[in-house]
């Protein structure tokens, strides 16, 4: 889970507008060793097992997307944050640079994104998916999303399959937060394994799921 390959050169320390990352969030970020142990080992399992759900132990006042990446970030790996028009948002990503040390990247030459709002079709179109030669370098991606399992017409129902799910058989798994569109182009953006993304779910209650690259993830009505 942990990337250690090379990635860009090291960046300057990123400032938030005010000429210094903001100290309260970035000591909600980090996380002590056995936190990230214990992300660790929660976040492998929903990555075996696509579409099941575990919960991590996150601070009330951070996004649970970010707090769940930032035990797991390699100084080395290049990283992008999707950030939101407020500007709490744009104060948690550089949060997540100051607290990780990590590099920023550009969305496409990213192998960490962070999404604090919502994913986009445009976004996964962007993501960089590796090479057939070099398939780890394409990109983990920890999306924010609002609620994971649950029922209602704001929910995304997903239908797995693949790897991690028995065969013969499907998971279900329903997401508020996460469009029918950005979903489908999901699965486009992984239709070719063994290049593709992985990515987490991540709930602001601490919820979180994973959808490998091999997974096949398609609507109930589709076929």
């Amino acid at each position: 889970m942990i990337d250690r390959a090379a990635g860009t050169a090291l960046a300057p320390a990123h400032r938030a507008p005010s000429g210094a990352p903001d100290a309260q969030r970035v000591r909600a970020l980090r996380r002590t060793s056995q936190q990230s142990q214990r992300d660790f080992t929660a976040l492998l399992d929903v990555l075996a097992r696509p579409g099941r759900i575990r919960r991590l132990t996150v601070p009330d006042t951070a996004p649970a997307a970010a707090v769940a990446a930032c035990g797991l970030i390699d100084v080395e790996v290049p990283v992008h944050v999707l950030t939101g028009p407020e500007p709490d948002s744009a104060a948690w990503a550089e949060a997540v640079y100051a607290a990780t040390g990590a590099p920023r990247a550009e969305l496409s030459d990213a192998r960490t994104v962070i999404a604090l709002r919502p994913l986009t079709p445009e976004d996964i179109a962007a993501l960089n998916r590796g090479t057939p030669l070099d398939p780890e370098t394409g990109a983990r991606v920890f999306a924010q999303v609002e609620a994971l399992g649950g029922q209602g017409p704001d929910h995304t129902a997903l239908v797995l399959t693949g790897p991690g799910v028995p065969e013969g058989t499907e998971r279900h798994l329903t997401v508020r937060g996460l469009t029918e569109e950005t979903a489908a182009a999901l699965a486009a953006a992984n239709a070719a394994f063994p290049c593709g993304i992985d990515v987490f779910l991540v709930a602001a209650d601490g919820s979180v799921a994973g959808l490998p690259r091999t997974t096949r993830v398609r609507r109930p009505e589709e076929a």
